[in-house]
């Protein structure tokens, strides 16, 4: 189980990005975080990843503090933000996930059998030798999420993978999302209804407050209102 109690965020030029959000996710659950631009999502995610700290709160993952305990986080937690200056534009597909993937402790047959199995899982086998930067929109957030893929961890986050993409696309993402929420814990930022419809969970943030939940399997038919009621 992730469990986030009572995170605070206040970054130097006095916006509060988080104003004590508290949430708990149990594995094997796909959880969307939703809100409008500059609702916090984004903080919470690098603060669930490690990436930011918070000036109040805790996150555990199995009862690890994770905000203390940095290396377990970043062996058991993975995300996919969709940050292109983070790849090597000159490096092909294929070269960018050795690279990243030794940076994760891949080598050898290893890394060539982990390299080729998320190619063939974020449909990229026709693009391994095509540099990064003559990819389009959609397949550079394959990639994205293929660099993701290469750590196996017990979080996987994803922040709007699938903002600006074609259906095709949204459609490969969300298998691999349902794939993985089987037996993993899955947060997806979005603010799109066809991803929330995806989820198991809907949980709301409004101005760094989370402002509600939704079980979306009981509620299916209710995405849409619940999501007007919250904006």
């Amino acid at each position: 189980m992730l469990e986030v109690l009572g995170v605070k965020k206040k970054y130097k030029n006095g916006i509060e990005a988080l104003k004590g959000v508290s949430l708990k996710i149990e594995t094997g659950k796909k959880v969307a975080i939703f809100g409008e631009n500059g609702a916090g999502k984004t903080t919470l995610l690098k603060i669930i990843a490690t990436f930011l700290l918070p000036d109040e709160g805790t996150v555990t993952l199995e009862g690890v503090n994770i905000i203390k305990n940095n290396k377990y986080a970043r062996k058991n937690i993975t995300i996919s933000t969709g940050m292109e200056r983070s790849f090597y534009y000159r490096l092909t597909v294929k070269q960018n996930l050795e690279f990243f993937g030794m940076l994760n402790g891949l080598v050898g047959k290893e890394l060539k059998k982990k390299v080729e199995k998320v190619i063939e899982k974020t449909g990229l086998e026709e693009y391994g030798k095509i540099r990064y930067m003559e990819l389009s929109k959609g397949l550079k957030r394959r990639l994205d999420i293929a660099r993701a893929l290469l750590k196996e961890a017990k979080v996987y986050i994803f922040d709007e993978p699938c903002a600006g993409i074609d259906i095709k696309t949204r459609g490969g993402i969300h298998k691999i999302v349902n794939e993985l929420g089987k037996e993993k814990i899955v947060i997806f930022a979005t603010h799109e209804i066809e991803d929330l419809k995806k989820m198991d969970r809907i949980i709301a943030i409004h101005n760094g407050i989370k402002v509600g939940e939704l079980l979306v399997h009981e509620n299916r038919d209710c995405v849409e209102n619940f999501v007007k009621g919250v904006c």
